[in-house]
């Protein structure tokens, strides 16, 4: 299986870096790019939102438990996620 390095070098012994193939692709690669950065944004407003609106909603003494309940499922939700990118990945 040929790395990301040797793909580039063989296209550019090739002459077709700025074919428009390739331009379309590494297009396509900085608006995923962007878009993970927009996301990654949105995940930490909605995480902290979630907490903020925890405090306000529940009581003072049951503040800590439900902020750990909710943590326990983002990172169980971020398991079940990472589990699933990398079994698709070995196929």
């Amino acid at each position: 299986m040929e790395g990301k390095g040797e793909e580039v070098e063989r296209e550019k012994e090739k002459g077709d870096v700025f074919s428009p193939e390739n331009l379309f692709r590494y297009f396509r690669f900085g608006v995923f790019v962007i878009l993970m950065l927009l996301l990654l944004v949105a995940v930490f407003q909605f995480y902290f939102s979630a907490l903020s609106a925890i405090s306000s909603m529940f009581k003072y003494e049951f503040e800590p438990l439900v902020q750990a309940i909710f943590a326990l499922c983002v990172a169980v939700v971020v398991l079940c996620s990472l589990r699933w990118v990398i079994a698709s990945g070995r196929k």
